[in-house]
């Protein structure tokens, strides 16, 4: 810098070799991205945590006029500069950057996940293992779950291990799949109600519409806004999961219900996971705004930047390692980079097997009529108010 004071150098100049000495190259490979970024403010490091042998969390003071948005866009940069995975987030005034600077590894095995940990939360699954450990979210407060990506990078697994980590560990849930290729989840078929005939869709949606309408009487009567305000109560309601494998597959006559369900269905225990191995315009162009309704996402490797601003609304899911089960998962602000466990199919059918569980399957659904125009008034074979949610 010109006109620098000579002590100020000199200041400048020990505080470089201190931050650059031997052993402390991820701090110092933070330090200079911030220098590199910020030419004027710049976010100040306050303090280094080593949390183990390869993680690090720094904590960072944003100066006034720089917004913790922006500085979170940098994760990339951190990343590539530290080799390894990073997590920015914000606690109060104060952001923490979460460094692990050991690569994830290409394979994590579902058995790392101990859904016994998670006892409050009503329909935990593990969304896969980042540089802050495993992430482990609630289906619940999304309300809505998105999954997308090129075929044979994790898309199905990502389905598996959600279907299975509720009907292992919330058996008393109510799970009904879009199948439309037949065979992914038939080992399934009867522990959830597995629908493979697109023409069955629309009425399988008119009748969870149905419950959707009968539950919502059941809550105002109990003076409640939410299902977990009913449950809070002691009162018993199932939760119910719709899983949807192909998103572009469904029949254009299915808008309606659709939306519907994903407007008003949280309320009364009612989510979606859907998913698309073809994160087209044409796939979203369909259904108009619905993807919004899908607080949680998911991107697995992607074609393009276009693709991966489809599904995340950025394009870090272009830049992802060809590795299966590799993704972007987003919720709100937060973005990580995820290695999603692996579940083998026949290793979930031993799992299930071993487990002497009633599961809240209802095989009588009748599927055959033709779907009714809204509002529906025909009760569902699933009874609104019967079942078992978590006890708190």
């Amino acid at each position: 810098m010109e006109n620098q004071n000579p002590i100020e150098e000199i200041r400048e100049g020990l505080k470089y070799l201190w931050i650059h000495r031997n052993g402390n190259e991820v701090h110092a490979a933070v330090a200079d991205t911030i220098e590199a970024k910020y030419l004027k403010l710049k976010p100040l490091i306050v303090k280094k945590i080593k949390l183990a042998d390869n993680a690090f969390r720094f904590l960072i003071n944003l100066p006034a006029g720089l917004g913790y948005a922006e500085f979170k866009k940098l994760e990339p940069l951190f990343a590539d500069a530290t080799g390894g995975s990073v997590d920015i987030s914000k606690h109060g005034k104060t952001i923490t950057m979460d460094v692990m600077t050991e690569e994830l590894k290409a394979s994590y095995p579902y058995s790392l996940f101990d859904a016994g940990q998670y006892g409050g939360m009503y329909l935990p699954f593990p969304v896969g293992m980042s540089a802050k450990g495993l992430i482990v979210r609630d289906l619940t407060e999304y309300p809505h779950f998105f999954l997308g990506g090129e075929t044979n990078y994790g898309k199905s697994n990502g389905l598996h291990v959600i279907a299975n980590s509720i009907l292992l560990h919330r058996p008393e849930t109510f799970v009904a799949i879009v199948d439309p290729k037949s065979t992914e989840f038939s080992y399934l078929d009867g522990r959830a109600l597995v629908v493979d005939e697109m023409n069955k869709v629309g009425v399988l949606l008119m009748k969870l519409n149905q419950v959707m309408d009968e539950r919502k009487k059941i809550l105002k009567a109990a003076h409640c806004v939410k299902i977990q305000k009913y449950l809070e109560k002691s009162y018993e309601m199932p939760f119910i999961v719709l899983i949807i494998d192909e998103w572009a597959d469904l029949p254009d006559d299915v808008q309606e219900h659709l939306w519907r369900l994903l407007r008003m269905g949280r309320f009364v225990g009612i989510h979606i996971v859907a998913a698309t191995q073809r994160p087209s315009s044409k796939t979203f162009e369909k259904f108009g705004d619905m993807k919004a309704m899908f607080y949680g996402r998911m991107s697995f490797v992607v074609a393009d930047e276009l693709n991966s601003r489809m599904i995340l609304d950025n394009d870090r899911a272009a830049h992802l390692p060809a590795i299966k089960g590799r993704a972007i998962y987003k919720c709100g602000l937060e973005c990580l980079e995820v290695q999603m466990l692996y579940l083998d199919p026949e290793e979930a059918e031993k799992m299930l097997n071993s487990q002497n569980i009633a599961y809240k399957v209802v095989n009588h659904i009748e599927l055959d009529e033709s779907p009714k125009m809204l509002p529906p008034r025909q009760r569902f074979a699933l009874s609104a108010g019967k079942g078992r949610g978590p006890k708190h």
